[in-house]
């Protein structure tokens, strides 16, 4: 390897762990975090070809542009605005950073301690905010609630994955850090009160601790049990009181009152699906949802609340209802292809190999944004598709590295 290779390396590792460390510390800090590794990407764009070489990246990055492509052949069948492309044109983005992270891997180990002290940092400031605020965490000073509750959410199950890095390789300050922001983060998810986040993140924390746990000493077993437990109990109010309230809105839905939070996504997605019918293959376009939801609050089959919002809060009734069935296809590639690639790579390397633990947390992230997608359009916000699409991008360019960190890390 020549030195200006060992350099991107050493770079690639840096921008990569600046992306996690930066996502949360700020309301639009996302967009920051994200420019150093888009950057370097681009001016690499013409090194970084061979990387079109690994066969399960032809696929993902297939999977990504479809979304892309879809998305034009949307505006241009039915129509709408141009801005329709914003959110979708950064996954082009997302293709080049991953060829970048494939050619020049970085490091697991500073991977993963940016997402650790992206978990401490982030957790500080949102509690922080609540003492001297008050409120739910990330409900104010311009953070979009839902977005960063889903972001911290998945912040805390990739720190858990750090965790497992430390604990395989013994390393006791990262194990330390990775820790306390996946406690930290696991708090804030909680105060948050965003409900989404919590569809899968109990069932990967879960299977994260089974799978693994051979690392953990009984020691350790006993003390992480415990300080999970302590969390619960302190959450349970504020749980409880969520709870309640969904099932209170739930209650009032079937006297047909569709005016809460759970009611109006209620009548949002039998709104997608109803208008489905009428376009099931392309659907009804982006500027035709507007017309479609009118028709059925006239046949009396959904509450006029639905147009008070542009999107369904479900990402593939959105999909269903603005492009159809093959919308439908595209979305589930989108997500599916990505994790189904990355799922065989984890269970084909050993868990000696760095690229095991990338294939791991990237399995978690997408795993993680799915079930924030089955109760809000989290990719029609900047925030959601940089954080998607940028950080699938380096976990599965990471994991499909010919060449290991490992070996960056000897030079």
């Amino acid at each position: 390897m020549n030195n200006l290779s060992i350099k991107l390396n050493h770079i690639s590792t840096y921008v990569c762990a600046f992306f996690f460390l930066a996502l949360l510390i700020s309301p639009e800090s996302f967009k920051i975090a994200a420019l150093p590794v888009v950057i370097i990407a681009l001016f690499n764009i013409l090194k970084t070809k061979p990387s079109l070489k690994i066969q399960p990246l032809k696929f993902i990055i297939i999977s990504l542009a479809g979304y892309f492509i879809l998305t034009v052949l949307s505006l241009l069948i039915n129509g709408g605005s141009p801005s329709e492309l914003d959110m979708p044109s950064r996954v082009i983005l997302a293709i080049l950073v991953l060829l970048f992270v494939a050619h020049y891997p970085p490091t697991a180990k500073g991977v993963f301690w940016g997402i650790s002290l992206g978990s401490v940092f982030s957790s500080l400031i949102a509690i922080y905010h609540i003492k001297s605020i008050g409120g739910r965490a990330f409900d104010h000073l311009g953070y979009m609630l839902i977005q960063a509750g889903d972001i911290s959410a998945s912040l805390c199950v990739l720190s858990l994955v750090s965790v497992l890095f430390a604990k395989s390789k013994k390393d006791r300050l990262l194990l330390l850090i990775a820790s306390i922001g996946f406690l930290l983060t696991l708090v804030t998810t909680i105060l948050s009160e965003v409900r989404g986040a919590w569809i899968f993140t109990p069932v990967i924390i879960l299977a994260l601790l089974i799978t693994y746990r051979a690392l953990f000493s009984n020691r350790s077993k006993i003390l992480g049990l415990t300080s999970i437990i302590l969390i619960a109990i302190l959450a349970y109010p504020t749980v409880k009181i969520r709870f309640d309230t969904v099932m209170a809105n739930l209650t009032v839905y079937e006297h047909n009152e569709s005016r809460n939070s759970v009611g109006a996504r209620l009548d949002l997605w039998k709104a997608a699906m109803y208008s489905a019918q009428e376009k099931p293959f392309f659907g009804q376009g982006f500027n035709g949802v507007v017309h479609a939801k009118e028709k059925l609050i006239e046949q009396g089959k959904v509450g006029s609340v639905v147009l008070k919002y542009n999107r369904a809060h479900n990402q593939f009734f959105e999909e269903l209802q603005t492009k159809g069935l093959i919308g439908v296809l595209v979305i589930l590639c989108f997500f599916f292809i990505p994790l189904w690639a990355l799922v065989k790579k984890w269970i084909g390397t050993d868990i000696e190999d760095d690229r095991h633990f990338f294939a791991l947390a990237g399995c978690v992230h997408i795993t993680a944004v799915i079930g924030y997608c089955l109760t809000q359009h989290f990719l029609a916000h900047h925030s959601g598709i940089i954080m998607y699409s940028l950080g699938a991008a380096i976990f599965a360019g990471a994991a499909f590295a010919v060449q290991q960190s490992t070996e960056v890390e000897k030079k």
